[in-house]
């Protein structure tokens, strides 16, 4: 293989990082984007922890080190200006307040590095569940392998036609209640990334005109949603450091979203179909925080706040956050790239075991691909599988494929992709023109 050369590309005012494979046996020294993350990303995820901790505490000096650090700067600009007589006692007291200010940090530095060696996620004894509140508690519910989800069969059936529903944002970030943030801030060191997310600020149903989107961050949803599935702990404490029930339910129940505790950022999982006779899977990998291990749907993750600039409304941000996860994850070249014509959102849940989070389901049609995990993807996804079909066998042969697999394979396939393929195979069995529809690459 050809040497690489590191490029930058912008998009929408994000740079990224690509390569160019120099070897034509490759891809014709065709430039193919390896690393598919932000470049700022990247750096972060190569941050050794100590020093995402240093840089992470001069962020939020405490009120009493941040003031002497500036009496200690001031002092010794009064001393070397020698504004007064008193500029040597200006310059002992400048030193003596940065002294004691670069102690303080060290010492919070120390305590930090020590608490996060300390904190580990560890798995629930058995999924969370519970019941939800009006209106959800009339919605339809999925279970499988201890895991469930509830959706609304009306509201799918609207997300099929494709409507238009405009997107408003609520002001401000949110974030988590002040007597979690601790907790969070010593999650945050352990993550590659803290992203800005979109989180769902209002409840969408099927009646909905307008739904109102909010800004918040990655490391919300590690001390809020996530404790549906982990537990989050602290060795030598034997205690958790947050308790998972008091965020996730109010009045013993699955809040609506207005009234929810957590993060609930928007997730997206999609499945892509090729016209050749291949469903394209991943194998999540052990840097996952969810499904290590695990069969999961061609692309699926969370959305990027970045999304929203191409997005016009709420059905245009899904398709294009379906399609940024899905080409991270498949490690597509330019040259295999769909359109926002060839995805289909097939339904909006609420996942319970993640506390109500709220989640898309689709799929997307693709031509005939060379999927590939590229860059840093190879810290998250360690394969590739694929359910092969009969293109020409119909739609009744491909529902018996898919089924017959996640049967075979029912302890390796996880809950986004079951939920995904289960919804995908409901509407190929119940719409006479969506097998149509997913084999037409045009």
């Amino acid at each position: 293989m050809g040497s690489r050369s590191p490029r930058q590309l912008e998009v929408g005012g994000i740079k990224f990082l690509r390569a160019v494979k120099d070897s034509p046996a490759v891809c014709s020294e065709e430039e193919v984007e390896v690393m598919l993350l932000p470049d700022r990303r990247a750096v972060r995820a190569h941050t050794p922890y100590a020093l995402r901790i240093v840089m992470g505490r001069l962020g939020r000096l405490s009120a009493l080190h941040g003031t002497l650090l500036l009496l200690g700067v001031v002092g010794l600009v009064i001393s070397l200006v020698g504004l007064d007589v008193g500029s040597m006692l200006a310059l002992t007291l400048g030193l003596v307040g940065i002294l004691l200010s670069v102690i303080g940090i060290v010492a919070q530095v120390i305590e930090d590095w020590v608490r996060v060696s300390r904190i580990y996620f560890d798995a629930r004894a058995k999924p969370f569940d519970a019941s939800y509140s009006a209106p959800y508690d009339g919605w339809s519910r999925v279970h499988f392998n201890g895991h469930s989800s509830v959706h609304s069969e009306e509201l799918d059936a609207r997300l099929r036609n494709d409507p238009v529903i405009p997107l408003e944002i609520e002001p401000g970030l949110w974030n988590v209640p002040a007597e979690y943030e601790e907790a969070r801030q010593l999650v945050r060191v352990r993550l590659d990334f803290d992203e800005p997310k979109i989180r769902l600020h209002d409840d969408l149903v099927a009646e909905a005109d307008v739904v109102r989107v909010q800004r918040t961050r990655y490391s919300a949803h590690t001390v809020t949603n996530l404790l549906g599935e982990k537990v989050l702990r602290e060795r030598q404490r034997q205690r958790e450091l947050v308790h998972g029930d008091a965020v996730l339910l109010r009045n013993g129940q699955i809040p609506r979203l207005r009234y929810s505790r957590c993060s609930n950022h928007l997730g997206v999982d999609v499945v892509a179909v090729s016209s050749s006779g291949r469903v394209v899977l991943t194998l999540q990998g052990e840097k996952n925080t969810t499904n290590q291990g695990m069969l999961a749907p061609s692309g699926s993750g969370s959305m990027d706040w970045a999304d929203l600039q191409a997005a016009p409304d709420l059905l245009g941000l899904v398709k294009s956050a379906m399609l940024r996860e899905m080409s991270e994850e498949l490690g597509l070249r330019r040259s295999e790239q769909v359109s926002s014509s060839d995805v289909r959102v097939l339904r909006y849940a609420r996942v319970t075991n993640w506390g109500g989070k709220p989640q898309f389901c689709g799929v997307a049609r693709l031509g005939d691909v060379r999927e590939q995990v590229r860059g840093i993807e190879h810290r998250y996804h360690r394969d590739h599988f694929t359910i092969e079909f009969d293109p020409d066998g119909g739609a009744r042969h491909f529902v018996a494929t898919i089924r017959g697999y996640v049967q075979d394979n029912a302890a390796r396939v996880s809950f986004p992709l079951y939920e995904t393929l289960d919804v995908l195979c409901s509407w190929l069995e119940r719409d006479p023109q969506a097998w149509a529809w997913l084999m037409d690459r045009g």
